[in-house]
């Protein structure tokens, strides 16, 4: 039996990256379903405005397989989804309506599950695109003359 060899901080970020991007795709799935079960159906965006929701969604689980998979993009595409989602989210649920794609929450009779669920999920988007400069960047500043990893 091999002794287990302490992971170096590149493969530390990484795990981070995906836990990080599985951490949306899990509070994505629970946005959908608060649409779909809590919100009232008349109140539902049609299905071309809900395009780009449909769409964030498969970038986000994209991303999600991408990191898994370790591929040298996947950083970079993972930082993008997670500064695009967070937009997306403010664009959609906190901008005044502004178009087709608008569902403004200020605008609806919502609790607080809805809100706490749109905004946890915004700030994921927010913390997956700084996991992903991290891991890209090689992570907090060195001090001289300390080797990297």
């Amino acid at each position: 039996m091999r002794p287990l060899r302490p992971r170096s901080r590149s493969t530390q970020r990484m795990r981070r990256l995906l836990i990080a991007n599985a951490v949306l795709a899990a509070l994505l799935l629970v946005h959908i379903a608060d649409h779909a079960l809590r919100q009232p159906a008349e109140e539902q965006l049609g299905a071309a405005a809900s395009l780009p929701g449909l769409l964030g969604t498969v970038a986000v689980f994209v991303s999600l397989a991408v990191v898994a998979l370790r591929r040298p993009w996947a950083r970079a595409l993972a930082g993008a989804v997670g500064v695009l989602t967070a937009l997306g989210f403010a664009a959609v649920h906190l901008a005044p309506r502004w178009s087709m794609f608008s569902d403004p929450y200020a605008d609806r009779a919502l609790d607080a599950g809805s809100w706490i669920g749109m905004l946890v999920s915004l700030a994921a988007g927010v913390v997956l695109a700084l996991m992903a400069r991290t891991a890209r960047s090689g992570g907090a500043p060195r001090r001289r003359g300390l080797p990297a990893d």
